[in-house]
């Protein structure tokens, strides 16, 4: 399915939604790079997903949600969290965090720590609406690939395999998301480090610039980041 006028949207949106609650498989745009999705409560379609993309099992997978309310099923934020999502929620970046305890295993792939976005894309959000739910935000590539930038490039690594795919164009980024977390104890109340697993979309540089600014950021970062690999 293509999108073309603004009219055409919410059909889309309403046809991936049925696919993905019927345990299917779409590719569709985003503000990063083109998603491989399904619905994350659904550990069939998952299966089948991660063995559609050739995706190490014990990675776990990134989840997209509508809003930061959404997300709060899945984790407990804390203030700096909230802040960092204030900030650039809608957009292209992505929190590591703490899944709550009643996450279940196939998601979190057997770890504490979830990885979730609420994109700035129409797409991706109202089927995370429209399923009540997350929706898994993988890159639609093969494990190893390059990620895709346009739905031709996806459909190349991905072929016949796929439900349905979305072809929003060619995306307005050339990079994925950007992946932070939050770390130290909150409860004593010392200024918060942020971690930095892969700088993408959102330079180090404008988080800087925007916590630098933001009050409630001063008063819980560090004004440290720690740069390690995911």
């Amino acid at each position: 399915m293509k999108l073309g006028s603004p009219d055409d949207v919410q059909p889309i949106i309403v046809r991936a939604a049925e696919i993905v609650q019927s345990g299917g498989i779409v590719v569709y745009p985003t503000d990063t790079s083109y998603g491989l999705g399904c619905d994350a409560k659904n550990p069939q379609a998952l299966e089948r997903l991660i063995d559609m993309k050739k995706r190490d099992r014990h990675l776990g997978v990134p989840l997209l949600f509508d809003t930061l309310g959404q997300c709060e099923v899945y984790h407990s934020f804390g203030d700096l969290e909230r802040v960092i999502a204030r900030l650039f929620w809608p957009g292209a970046l992505t929190l590591v965090v703490k899944a709550k305890p009643d996450v279940p295993e196939h998601i979190t792939a057997g770890r504490d720590s979830i990885a979730v976005r609420v994109p700035d894309h129409v797409i991706p959000r109202g089927i995370s609406r429209l399923i009540n739910g997350p929706l898994v935000g993988t890159s639609a590539n093969l494990s190893g690939k390059p990620s895709p930038f346009d739905v031709a490039t996806a459909m190349e690594q991905l072929g016949q395999q796929v439900d349905l795919y979305v072809d929003g164009g060619v995306s307005s980024s050339n990079d994925n998301s950007t992946i932070i977390g939050v770390i130290g104890n909150e409860s004593e109340q010392e200024p918060l480090n942020i971690k930095i697993y892969r700088e993408g979309a959102l330079s180090v540089e404008r988080l800087t610039d925007a916590l630098s600014v933001d009050s409630d950021a001063v008063r819980y970062w560090s004004s440290t980041f720690i740069q390690t690999d995911l």
